[in-house]
């Protein structure tokens, strides 16, 4: 199951999320980052989409943007030399931001913030969800931002301009 490799991808990140000491390991962190995530990805052409799977990956990912203390991942990421902010921009730098609706790309930037501040984590079963979010895979960014919004929460904050880079979501929702 694809869940169980993507989890498995997330435990071996977590020991690896530490405080970076250059670029050069930032980037280093999301080129790792994200071709775990292409090779549990490969994997799963034939998993069956399951709509309540997606339902509950969905509401796991609002649950855990409501838990977050978005005061102390601002604090975390207010520097621009800041280990967290080395570690948003690497992060950042994997997600196709052209391709990403606006809701859908402020849910990615919250939670690359809040991975990056240690907010969140990236092993266990959540992990391998939240890194699916991040990378808005089968639109699972868009489908929490549509949610806490029928829902009526708060949308947690959005990080783009701290991400130090121009982001363009030129798509309409």
């Amino acid at each position: 199951m694809v869940s169980r490799s993507l989890g498995k991808v997330a435990a071996r990140f977590s020991n690896a999320v530490k405080p970076f000491t250059s670029k050069d390991r930032a980037a280093e962190f999301a080129r790792r980052l994200k071709s775990e995530y292409v090779a549990g990805r490969s994997g799963a052409g034939d998993t069956p989409l399951d709509e309540n799977a997606d339902t509950a990956e969905t509401e796991s990912v609002v649950t855990a943007i409501r838990d977050v203390d978005w005061a102390a991942v601002r604090s975390s990421t207010a520097e621009r030399t800041a280990d967290a902010a080395k570690k948003m921009r690497a992060l950042a730098a994997e997600v196709d931001w052209g391709k990403v609706q606006p809701a859908a790309a402020q849910v990615s930037s919250a939670l690359i913030a809040a991975v990056a501040a240690g907010q969140l984590p990236v092993g266990g079963r959540l992990g391998a969800t939240v890194v699916r979010a991040i990378m808005n895979d089968r639109d699972l960014a868009q489908r929490v931002g549509s949610t806490m919004r029928q829902q009526r929460e708060p949308m947690p904050p959005d990080f783009r301009p701290e991400l130090g880079q121009a982001i363009d979501t030129t798509a309409t929702e």
